[in-house]
This record gives C-alpha cells, sequence and structure tokens, in this order.
C-alpha cells in the first residue's frame, strides 16, 4: 500500500498547485451566492429577534462578516490585465468564503439556532401543540420546505371550498366578530379545513406573520401555557393578529376570553371544537361531505383495487359503503385505506357488515363501533395490539418510534427489524401519520430511529383506548390512567379494595394539580411502565419498587418547562430494568441501574448527572451497552471516568451545542462498535486514543462544522465499515485513510466529495454519497 501513499501525496500536492488559479472563478461564485442567500436571512432573523425583544449583537456581527465579503467580492476581480494575479486572488476570496461557510455553519448554529431551539421548545412542548408564526417566519427563512402549520398539500381533499370556507374566510376577512366556532363532528375535516384557512392568500395578505396555530386537545391547558400565549399576543403589537385555537374542549372553553389581550380591532380568534362554544356568539357548523365529495374520496381511495367501480353493481356496494361513513372524511380514510388494493369480496364484506347497524347518532360510540368493526374486519391481530400501544401517549404529541420499539422488543422478543415493519403496517395502514423530526444520512440502512416519531388523530387515539377497554379492569393488559385537574381521589372507575392487576403496560397520565395520595397500583407482571407529565417536579411513587418484572420505563415530560425527576434511588431495586427513556426532565444524579442495558435521555438537563466526578459509571451501571444523550443543550463534556464501562456498544451524542468532545480515555471503551457525535456546533477536536476503538465499524460526526479533521492515525480503526462526515467543512483527510481496507461507505458533502473520488479506486467496495453541506439541515429543529 505504500505505492498508493506515495500516488496520494504527490496527487495532492500537484491539485494544489494547478487548481489555485483555476479555482478562481468557481470560488468567486460560491461567495458571491452565499452572501447573496444569506444576507436575507440575516436581516429576517434579526427583525425577529428585535419583534421578539432579544438582543442582536451577534447578528450584527454576521452582518459585518457578510459586508466584509461583498466588499472584497468588488476588490478582487480578474480581467484581462491581471489574470495572473488570479492564485492570489483565489486566495482572498477562499478565506471569504470559508468564513462565510462559517457563518453558515458555526455561527447560526451556535447564536441563531440556539435562539430558536429555545422559542421552539417553550412554544411547541416537544413539538405537538403548536408554532407561533413569528418565529416560523424566522425557521422557514432558514429552512427549505419547513411549513408553517401542518402540511396537507400531499393528501387528496375535497370538499375544502364549500359554503363552511367561504363564510369563514369572509369572516376572517370583513366580519366585526372577534371569536369565530367552527364545530361538529369528530372527524369531519375542522383542524384540515383551518389550516387551510391559514393557507390562504388573502388571509395571508391580512394577518401577514402574525398567524398563531394553537392546538388544545381534551387537557386543560396550564397557566404557564396560557400566560406565555398572552405574551406572545402581546409582542404582536396593533398589527392584526389570527389566533387558532383547534380542537377545544368543553372545560377549556373559557380559554377564548384570551381576546381581551388583543388589541387590534381586526384581530380575529378561530375555535374549533366537537359541540358549540356558547359563549361565542358566530358559530359555523362543519359542512359534512357531499354524497358526491364522499364517493370521489373513497374512489380515490381505493384506486389500487381492481375493481371496476362503474359497473352498477359494483357502485352500489361503494356507494353503500360511501354512506355508512355519513360524510366524514375520517372515516372515509380510515376505510378507504384498509380497502385499498381488495377484491370486490371484502367490499361486500365491510358493506354486510355495515348493514346490520343504523346511522351515526352517537359520534362518541357509533363511529368507533364501525371503525373497530373495519379493524375487526381487515386488520390481523398483532398490528390491532400495535395500535392500542399508540393510546399509551397524550393525543396531539409525536410519539417516540424508538419507545414503542423497546416496548416491543421486551414485550414480544422482536427485534428491531421486526418491530420497525410493524411501524410502517400502522402508518401504511394509515392507522397512524408517520413523522420524520430529523433524517441523519444512512441511518435506514444502521436502523437508528432515534428522531423518528407517530402522530396519531385524536379520535384514532380513543378507539385505541376503546379497544384496550374491552375486557375488566383486573383482566387488561393495559391501563391508562389520565389525571388532570384537581383530582385527588381515584377515578370513579377504579375499584374500591385494593387488587393485583394482570396489566402487562400500564400508563399514567398527569398534570402538576394533581396529587395523587390514593394511588397504590399493584401492577408485579407489568413490563412497560409509561409516565406522561405536565408538571414543574415529579417524584417517582413508591409502588414503582414493587414492580419486580419491569423491564421498560419512559418517562416524558410535555410541559413547557423541564421536570425535576426525584425518587430516582428507586430503580435501583428493580432488577429487570432493561430499558430507560427519559425526555424533558431534570436528572439531579445517576443511580444504580445494575441490569440497564439502554439509556435515552433527550431534551434533559445532564451536566450535574454527567459531570459529578464522584459517580463510579463502571458500577453504577455495570451492563449499559447504549446511551443517547440527544437535545440536550446543557451537556458540556464526558468525564474519563465514563470510559470504565467496558460494555458500551453504542454511544450517541446529537444536538448538544456546547459538547466540546469526548474523553481524553475514550479509547478504553474496547467493544464500542457506534459511534455517533452530530449536530454539536462546538465539538472541535477528536482525541486521538479513538484510534484504540478497534472493534468501532461505524463513526458519524455529521454536521459537527468545528470539526475540521480525523486523527492522523485512522487508520488503526481496522473494523472501521462506514464513515459520515457531512458539514464537517474539511478541506483535508489524513494519508492513513487509504489503508482503512474494510471500509465500505462514505457519506461526505460536496468538499470531502472530491478528496474521496480520487481514492475510490483503492477502495473496490466503497460506496460513496454525497451530500449537500452548503445547505445546513435545521429540520431536526421541529
Amino acid at each position: 500500500m505504500a505505492d498508493f501513499g506515495s500516488i496520494w501525496g504527490l496527487m495532492k500536492d500537484v491539485t494544489a498547485v494547478v487548481n489555485k488559479g483555476l479555482k478562481y472563478k468557481s470560488t468567486r461564485k460560491n461567495l458571491k451566492a452565499s452572501v447573496e442567500n444569506l444576507s436575507p436571512m440575516v436581516e429576517k432573523i434579526e427583525q425577529d429577534m428585535k419583534r421578539n425583544g432579544l438582543p442582536t449583537e451577534q447578528v450584527e456581527k454576521l452582518k459585518e462578516k457578510l459586508a466584509e465579503n461583498k466588499k472584497a467580492l468588488a476588490t478582487y476581480k480578474i480581467g484581462g490585465h491581471n489574470f495572473l494575479y488570479a492564485p492570489e486572488y483565489e486566495s482572498k476570496l477562499s478565506q471569504g468564503l470559508t468564513a462565510t461557510e462559517g457563518v453558515i455553519s458555526q455561527d447560526i448554529q451556535l447564536v441563531m439556532l440556539q435562539y430558536l431551539v429555545d422559542i421552539i421548545s417553550i412554544l411547541t412542548a416537544r413539538g405537538g401543540s403548536s408554532l407561533a408564526s413569528t418565529q416560523i417566519s424566522a425557521l422557514n427563512t432558514c429552512i427549505a420546505g419547513t411549513q408553517t402549520f401542518k402540511d396537507f398539500s400531499y393528501k387528496f381533499t375535497v370538499g375544502l371550498n364549500g359554503d363552511s370556507m367561504k363564510k369563514l374566510k369572509f369572516k376572517l376577512l370583513r366580519g366585526d366578530e372577534k371569536v369565530i366556532n367552527l364545530y361538529g363532528l369528530p372527524g369531519s375535516g375542522k383542524t384540515t379545513l383551518a389550516t387551510k384557512l391559514c393557507l390562504d392568500d388573502l388571509v395571508k395578505g391580512k394577518f401577514k406573520s402574525n398567524i398563531i396555530f394553537e392546538t388544545l386537545g381534551s387537557k386543560a391547558k396550564s397557566d404557564e401555557a396560557m400566560k406565555m400565549l398572552k405574551d406572545q399576543l402581546s409582542k404582536c403589537g396593533e398589527d392584526p393578529v389570527l389566533l387558532v385555537l383547534d380542537d377545544v374542549w368543553p372545560r377549556s372553553e373559557d380559554i377564548v376570553e384570551i381576546k381581551t389581550n388583543l388589541t387590534s380591532p381586526h384581530s380575529r380568534i378561530l375555535v374549533t371544537s366537537r359541540a358549540q362554544i356558547r359563549t361565542v356568539k358566530t358559530r359555523f357548523l362543519m359542512d359534512k361531505l357531499s354524497d358526491e365529495d364522499a364517493e370521489k374520496l373513497l374512489r380515490y381511495l381505493v384506486q389500487a383495487s381492481d375493481v371496476d367501480f362503474d359497473e352498477p353493481e359494483n357502485r352500489e356496494i361503494l356507494l353503500e359503503i360511501v354512506k355508512g361513513c355519513e360524510g366524514l372524511p375520517l372515516a372515509l380514510e380510515f376505510v378507504g385505506e384498509k380497502l385499498n388494493g381488495m377484491d370486490i369480496e371484502v367490499f361486500q364484506k365491510v358493506q354486510s357488515e355495515w348493514s346490520r347497524r343504523g346511522p351515526i347518532l352517537d359520534p362518541d360510540t357509533k363511529l368507533l363501533e364501525r371503525l373497530q368493526d373495519i379493524l375487526n374486519l381487515l386488520v390481523d391481530e398483532d398490528t390491532k395490539d400495535c395500535f392500542m400501544d399508540l393510546g399509551l401517549f397524550p393525543e396531539d404529541h409525536k410519539i417516540p418510534v424508538i419507545a414503542l420499539i423497546d416496548m416491543w422488543i421486551e414485550l414480544n422478543q422482536r427485534t428491531t427489524i421486526d418491530a420497525m415493519i410493524s411501524v410502517k403496517k400502522l402508518v401504511a395502514m394509515n392507522l397512524a401519520a408517520r413523522v420524520i423530526v430529523r433524517r441523519l444520512v444512512g441511518t435506514q440502512v444502521d436502523n437508528y430511529y432515534n428522531n423518528h416519531f407517530l402522530i396519531q388523530h385524536n379520535f384514532c387515539r380513543e378507539l385505541a383506548i376503546r379497544m384496550s377497554q374491552q375486557k375488566p379492569l383486573e383482566n387488561r393488559r393495559r391501563l391508562i390512567i389520565d389525571l388532570y385537574g384537581n383530582q385527588n381521589d381515584a377515578p370513579q372507575w377504579w375499584p374500591e379494595q385494593q387488587q393485583s392487576l394482570a396489566a402487562a403496560i400500564l400508563s399514567i397520565s398527569t398534570d402538576q394539580k394533581v396529587t395523587p395520595s390514593w394511588c397504590n397500583i399493584q401492577a408485579p407482571h407489568a413490563v412497560v411502565l409509561v409516565l406522561n407529565l405536565n408538571t414543574v417536579e415529579y417524584t417517582l411513587p413508591e409502588f414503582i419498587k414493587e414492580m419486580g418484572n419491569l423491564k421498560v420505563l419512559l418517562v416524558t415530560n410535555y410541559g413547557y418547562n423541564k421536570t425535576d425527576l426525584r425518587n430516582l434511588e428507586l430503580l435501583g431495586s428493580l432488577l429487570s430494568l432493561k430499558r430507560i427513556r427519559l425526555e424533558k426532565v431534570s436528572i439531579p444524579s445517576l443511580c444504580d441501574l445494575k441490569n440497564v442495558h439502554k439509556l435515552s435521555l433527550y431534551m434533559c438537563d445532564v451536566k450535574e448527572a454527567f459531570e459529578d466526578s464522584s459517580v463510579d459509571f463502571s458500577r453504577a451501571m455495570p451492563k449499559l451497552e447504549d446511551l443517547s444523550i440527544e437535545y440536550c443543550k446543557d451537556l458540556v463534556k464526558l468525564l474519563n471516568g465514563f470510559c470504565l464501562m467496558a460494555t458500551m456498544k453504542n454511544l450517541t451524542i446529537s444536538s448538544c451545542h456546547k459538547f466540546i468532545g469526548l474523553p481524553e480515555e475514550i479509547g478504553k471503551l474496547e467493544n464500542l462498535e457506534t459511534l455517533r457525535i452530530t449536530y454539536c456546533a462546538a465539538f472541535e477536536e477528536m482525541s486521538d486514543s479513538i484510534i484504540n476503538l478497534k472493534n468501532l465499524s461505524l463513526l458519524d460526526i455529521s454536521f459537527c462544522v468545528s470539526l475540521k479533521k480525523l486523527p492522523d492515525n485512522i487508520v488503526e480503526l481496522q473494523n472501521l465499515k462506514r464513515l459520515y462526515m457531512t458539514g464537517c467543512w474539511m478541506r483535508e483527510l489524513p494519508d492513513s485513510v487509504i489503508d482503512l481496507n474494510k471500509l465500505e461507505s462514505v457519506i461526505c458533502d460536496e468538499y470531502a466529495f472530491p478528496l474521496w473520488e480520487v481514492m475510490k479506486s483503492c477502495f473496490p467496495r466503497l460506496k460513496l454519497k454525497k451530500v449537500d453541506g452548503m445547505h445546513v439541515n435545521l429540520d431536526w429543529l421541529l
């Protein structure tokens, strides 16, 4: 391989000399494009920061850099008289281009995006409820393709241009009423219609960037959340505001009093609800689909079926099914997705089953019954079981796919691949919609799903819960307890005498107003515990220590501030506990987790836990194989003692913007197979001891914008098969990479691509992929 090394070194030297002058034109073009693209973006972000009362010193520094580069473009021009200066001018402009890349990468991520992350983490409470469009407008400037509201452009819709739309639009644009109520049956398309209104050109023309979409759901919002919403409205000043309060339930209907915070007489509040809001004067009933539109929608949904529905007999069957859906888009979509591609006999089966039932008179029972009929007829038992698990999580929030995978691995002895197949079946059958918050390069083949999420219509969640409650309480596989408000006594359905429950899965949802002193649950068979929190502090209940079979613990805070999680030491007594996922909580310290194999920390405060030098990590977690620390913005470093965990196989640190580097002794993790350090803007240098990771097969350093080089002796990683390095702004590679004999896959940006391309002949199995690194991938923020 020595000859290859010599050739590689010579080629680098020749290329550097020859290309210096030839690159002038492309360097100038790239610098000009970067300046032109960045300037309006920075201007827009500055405006939004001023609107929100945030300091703009850092933005002004970015503007100064852009101004310097504009001056350089005007100064260093090549013509017929000075073409010999091309290499020198190329160097000058290249410096400007490098600085501009820094603006795109490190400065934007460390300064501007920190502002955006903070705003989004406050307003979205982990992505489920709302995004204020004043902040979204800044994001839209940076992120190609990001939508302010739910993107329904991919859906085939009908009936949204009828009387409801016309009347609502007129009231928003020309009417005098400040509050308008759009009500109707669940699944009738209220949210879709409200979304389409917000995206209408005339509506956007009137309210501009002051359009706020807030989904309330069945739970009353906290006082803190309402205060933040009022503060957001106050920042809009005298300009007209459109506030959409989506899916308001009776216990939350007094929220419309927020209208007193709208100073402009042209501001409007649009409230969608299942029942009429009596305190609102102007109310519109959501139109159900006409027979014509309903048939058109169902035909579209079942178009893959090899059935000619223009034939009278077949069309009659189709129309009977359309009739049974009562003009509700949700019912039509639910049924159509299941019948897509089916033979006529299956349509006949559905028609026969529905003919036994009358019309939908009570939307909370009849429609659920019919949808359950469809599941029983057309969906296998395994998929129905997975569907019911979606009811364990709160409505209007994203469900982490990795949480489902962890559950199903321990409950059903599945593999990750098997579990993901079940997820995709749920999506294919329209039982859930898949949302990928961020797609990291190469993750599909690597089975990395930490940033995959599902969303589900709240009525589908009700169906999942209904199906879970078919058996008596003591025999249910899933026990779902929702406690909100001043509820200190046991629910009415709770048995008077305490009894041992057979549930394998226990889900408890609670907020800061609940102090369940009654809650002494006996669930000795529980394998999974899901805690859905909305509180500033939470003490793990004592009954947990009696759950001897518990293998999976999922704790998620859906509030606006992180939950101070207490009583963690209880977990030390759970010898069966293997998987823990904590989201948006503060972890004061690490307790003994003797048999935990996987620990996932998402949007948590972890500094105190991981920078406490008194913690013996190898003793506290002697069997830990998989550790993920993501979106934990207070993490700065890991201690050397962390490297004594010899069982560690997979380590992920992602989107931790203050994280500066791996421990010097990282090479002691001798069994480490996968190392991901991604989207860590302050990560500058990789410890040389990484070369001691002899079992490392995957290294991902994507979008670590401050990392400028790989270790010189990277050749020591003789088992390295996959290297992902998009967005690292590297201009050279160590010579030793040419001897990475097992390297099979490299994914990089346009700057590193030529460096790898000249070596490709030395790697007969290498698959080289180029990803656009100039466009910083920001979709992970949402």
